[in-house]
Order: C-alpha cells, then structure tokens, then sequence
C-alpha cells in the first residue's frame, strides 16, 4: 500500500507518479522534471502505454516506481520544481547532501 507525499507533491491536478522505494507517491508535473532534467525529458518522450492499460496507474495516471527512499526522493524533486512551488530542500547532513549528489548525477539534474 502507498501513501501519498505532502505538498506541493500531492497536487490533484499531476500528470505522473513517482514511487518511492518505501511506498510513497509523488504526484508530480511532466513538465517541471523535463525542464530541470534531461533524463526524465528523454524518457518522457518514449512511448508510453495508454493510461489505464497497465497494473502501474493510480487515479488514472501513470506510476513509475524510484529507486530512492521518500526522504531523497522529496529532497530531489524540490530542486526540480521552481521556487515559488516548493519550498527549499534542507540538508542536515553531509550524508543527505552525498545522497542527493548521487540522485542528481543519476537523472542529470
């Protein structure tokens, strides 16, 4: 069973989830991740199945299942998203931040 992230990740109006390893969904923009990331614009542009299709969909939209705990993945999709949206990622740690560092060069953020 997942649970759904906190703001500004639980938006009604998404257009793709994104799983983290630990069960939590991200409800989240196409369009943001495609801007500040060239991994996720390359693979937004493959062909997807029609929503609906497959058992990865929630509430009608598509799920894709993350590598990264709710924790990284959180603190990551906050430098995707612009400013205004959400608020600024804090990292406590040299630990979070090697963490971060990592997801970053993995979607080239």
């Amino acid at each position: 069973m997942s649970t759904c992230a906190s703001s500004p990740f639980d938006h009604p109006k998404a257009d793709i989830i994104l799983r983290s390893s630990d069960g939590t969904d991200f409800h989240v923009f196409k369009l943001f991740l495609t801007l500040a990331s060239p991994f996720f614009e390359t693979m937004f542009e493959l062909p997807q199945p029609a929503v609906g299709t497959g058992d990865d969909t929630k509430d009608g939209l598509p799920v894709i299942s993350m590598q990264e705990d709710s924790k990284t993945l959180d603190t990551f999709l906050r430098f995707c998203y612009p400013s205004t949206l959400a608020e600024d990622p804090s990292l406590d740690s040299l630990t979070d931040i090697l963490v971060i560092l990592g997801a970053a060069r993995k979607y080239s953020l």
